[in-house]
């Protein structure tokens, strides 16, 4: 009979496998024989040799570091673009496209590879990639570039979008609250009202106590809770209007302080003049004199100012749907706070909501270089905003609070 090996070319056997193979039947194994009795030494030697051991060769390999890998270079290639279409020969559109596009880099002060030797529309597409790719690293906006039929000229337009993302930018107003109520922190908080004021009346953020988004958002959280007082357990129901009353009462009493002038008019005074006592208020101190220094610049520029109104619903048309673009004031505003059940609700609620959107409004900017002087109007102002308010509200988030956080009984 072959061996097990021999049968089976193609299985391998694992130990488990091998152990619970059965070859046939069971035989009784043979009986060993004695081995010869081991002849007798007339006395125990005196010891083993000495073995010689191996000497170390004198040999060393050369101080030569291998190549490196292949596919390093081949990340850091650049490829242009690929234009399976045909060349387009004697086209006053290849003039057109290089004189709009000279205007464009002019405007950009960006200097790409020259492609005026290519063939066209080759080089059209080796432009418009190499002037993107320089324009995106240089600009913190988003900027893309297309072309442009007028009157059967080719002319290039710059779009610049300021992306914000997914990101719901809601600033916290009851952390300030309880901070005033802080005496250690009440300077701080000082300035950090400054910031609300000039958000609130230049920049023109919304508030969710007054007739907004966030305002409806929080009434439907409130008739779920109140009109049905029977579906919930007591001390559920007892904890979920009190948090409803503190947000009305305390936001309301934040908004008269916001409203007040007094902060708006005292801003870079009550900034200069403020002395930082631990890290808290070294950030407080930071983070006012970005939006002090943001204010200067820009000192009537509101969030609204670039909105992009193409994305937003035919309004004339009797089936339009309020809900089909996500306009900024709906996630850009004022809450009562970012943490616990109210907020978890109202986040749910605003999600839904966005959930049957179709499209997304933010700043846009757009240009055309068909030889008309340009302005000087940019995204900067947008670029330099979203990023503090996120700041803002990470700051507010984890203030440690000191004192015992007010609630309105039921």
């Amino acid at each position: 009979m072959k061996p097990l090996w021999e049968q089976r070319d193609n299985v391998k056997f694992n130990v488990m496998d091998y152990a619970t193979i059965n070859s046939g039947a069971v035989t009784a194994a043979p009986k060993q024989k004695a081995k010869a009795a081991a002849q007798k030494r007339s006395r125990v030697p005196d010891g083993l040799a000495a073995q010689e051991r191996h000497r170390r060769s004198t040999c060393r390999p050369p101080n030569l570091s291998p190549c490196g890998a292949a596919a390093y270079g081949f990340l850091k290639t650049r490829f242009l673009p690929h234009y399976t279409g045909q060349a387009i020969a004697g086209s006053s559109e290849k003039e057109d496209f290089y004189r709009s596009f000279k205007l464009l880099c002019e405007h950009y002060k960006i200097t790409p590879v020259d492609t005026a030797a290519f063939a066209y529309p080759y080089g059209r597409e080796v432009a418009l990639h190499e002037a993107g790719r320089l324009l995106n690293q240089k600009f913190p906006q988003h900027i893309g570039l297309e072309l442009l039929e007028d009157n059967s000229r080719v002319t290039v337009q710059a779009t610049e979008t300021c992306y914000t993302g997914n990101t719901l930018f809601y600033i916290p107003v009851l952390p300030l609250h309880y901070m005033m109520q802080d005496k250690k922190h009440r300077k701080g908080a000082r300035l950090l009202l400054c910031i609300f004021s000039y958000l609130f009346h230049t920049v023109n953020i919304p508030y969710y106590t007054e007739d907004s988004f966030l305002y409806w958002q929080y009434e439907m959280v409130t008739e779920w809770v109140t009109n049905d007082p029977d579906d919930w357990e007591q001390t559920d129901y007892n904890d979920y209007v009190s948090q409803l009353r503190a947000a009305q009462h305390y936001g309301e009493i934040m908004l008269r302080r916001i409203w007040n002038t007094v902060h708006f008019d005292h801003f870079g005074e009550w900034l200069k003049s403020f002395t930082s006592c631990d890290d808290f208020d070294r950030e407080c101190h930071q983070i006012t004199q970005k939006f002090y220094t943001l204010w200067q610049d820009y000192p009537e520029t509101s969030i609204y100012k670039h909105a992009d109104t193409s994305s937003l619903p035919d309004y004339e048309n009797d089936d339009f749907d309020d809900y089909e673009c996500i306009t900024m004031e709906k996630y850009i505003g004022f809450v009562a706070c970012t943490d616990g059940w109210l907020y978890e609700n109202v986040q749910q609620s605003v999600n839904a909501c966005f959930n049957e959107s179709t499209s997304k409004q933010e700043p846009i900017l757009k240009r055309f270089f068909n030889g008309q002087p340009q302005d000087n109007d940019t995204l900067d102002f947008e670029c330099r905003l979203f990023p503090l308010l996120n700041e803002l509200c990470y700051l507010l988030n984890n203030y440690d609070y000191d004192t015992k956080h007010p609630s309105i009984p039921t």
